[in-house]
């Protein structure tokens, strides 16, 4: 969710080499014709600027129960779009807002891991034991502990598959800082896609660093949206 669709075309067509279809206020964005993500316009001054996590759900309204029964918000009920799909916008016990799906003629993103697509999605959040719970018992993911000294980490799994991962935020983070989703989108040279970033009016919040997981950026787009960039390690 974004205030100006312009914008976010020039940004992110150039940087990750996005074609849009506008629809009703909305951008679908391709890469040769297959879906990666979505733009919509901010419905007004208290939605937040974002990138959202979205979950694919078989039973929209069964997994907002189950979410409501289990201590989370719901902030936008069940929604149809056409014969496209149904989503809603909800939260965690903890905060962390994220999105559901529930697919009809579109599935969501049709390509995923690689350059210019999604390739990670990760919650941070202060009550860990918590968010694994209500995730697992949700989503029926199995955890991977991955957790270090000092730092606790779990990778949600789906049949042996990772598919996302939860993090404690660190205790030096100050305590207004809420529980939240970060998107990651893969790239092919970490440095250089951070560099362009910068010429097209983002910010870097975290130059790239390498990592067990690839070379990690954190960057923001033209209008302050945060989101991470992933490429391989020492690009």
């Amino acid at each position: 969710m974004i205030s100006d669709l312009t914008m976010a075309r020039k940004f992110y067509g150039q940087l990750f080499g996005w074609e849009f279809e506008e629809r009703d206020g909305r951008l679908r964005c391709t890469i040769g014709g297959r879906e990666v993500s979505g733009i919509g316009e901010r419905t007004g001054p208290d939605t937040a600027a974002v990138w959202t996590t979205y979950f694919a759900v078989p039973d929209l309204d069964a997994t907002l129960n189950a979410i409501a029964g289990a201590g989370g918000r719901i902030f936008r009920p069940a929604t149809g779009v056409g014969e496209d799909c149904r989503f809603a916008v909800v939260a965690d016990p903890g905060g962390a807002v994220f999105g559901l799906w529930q697919a009809g003629a579109r599935i969501g993103a049709e390509v995923t891991d690689e350059p210019g697509a999604l390739v990670w999605n990760e919650c941070f959040t202060a009550d860990f034991a918590a968010a694994e719970a209500f995730y697992t018992g949700i989503f029926g993911y199995e955890p991977a502990d991955l957790s270090a000294p000092g730092f606790s980490y779990t990778a949600l799994t789906l049949g042996g598959e990772a598919v996302g991962g939860l993090a404690e935020l660190p205790p030096d983070v100050p305590g207004e800082v809420p529980a939240h989703w970060v998107t990651y989108f893969a790239v092919a040279d970490a440095d250089a896609s951070t560099d362009l970033v910068r010429e097209l009016g983002g910010s870097v919040l975290n130059p790239p660093f390498d990592s067990p997981d690839g070379r990690l950026a954190a960057v923001t787009d033209n209008q302050g949206v945060s989101f991470c960039l992933v490429g391989p390690r020492g690009s």
